[in-house]
């Protein structure tokens, strides 16, 4: 019996305006991330990636998330995700911050990076320090929550 084995890409939006988009979900994320893949690789893409690609995390607070994909082709998603310039008709820059081979590290790696987006949104004045940790709280436990 062979494994599957899969990447995992955390990744984070940028959104141009700067602004939360608290409407977004991993449904509509992972929908712009098949989307792109079909745009900018055809129907080969489409169908390599169909049943191999997921979003396990995605926080509509600090943009940040965390997909599966099978390794033969992590590529080919990351330049996908790569490729997207807008989402829900908002301009933004989607870029991979972590890849790894197991959970584990992308859990750790998005905790960080999750805290780190939270307190700046909370210098910037957009979250009062009481919401800051509430959502740094909610963002540990979500991401510690995903048992792969």
């Amino acid at each position: 019996m062979v494994r599957f084995k899969n990447r995992y890409l955390l990744f984070e939006i940028t959104w141009e305006d700067g602004k939360i988009l608290e409407t977004l979900t991993d449904r509509i994320v992972n929908s712009n991330i098949k989307e792109s893949i079909e745009t900018n690789f055809g129907d080969y893409g489409a169908g390599i990636i169909a049943g191999s690609l997921s979003v396990k995390y995605f926080s509509p607070y600090t943009s940040v998330g965390i997909l599966r994909v099978a390794r033969d082709h992590f590529h080919m998603v990351w330049a996908a995700i790569t490729f997207i310039t807008s989402i829900q008709k908002r301009p933004c820059v989607v870029r991979v911050v972590h890849v790894a081979g197991t959970i584990k590290s992308v859990q750790n790696v998005a905790i960080k990076r999750g805290k780190e987006v939270l307190f700046q949104l909370n210098k910037k004045g957009l979250l009062k320090e009481i919401r800051t940790q509430q959502l740094s709280q909610q963002v540990e436990t979500d991401v510690m929550a995903l048992d792969l």
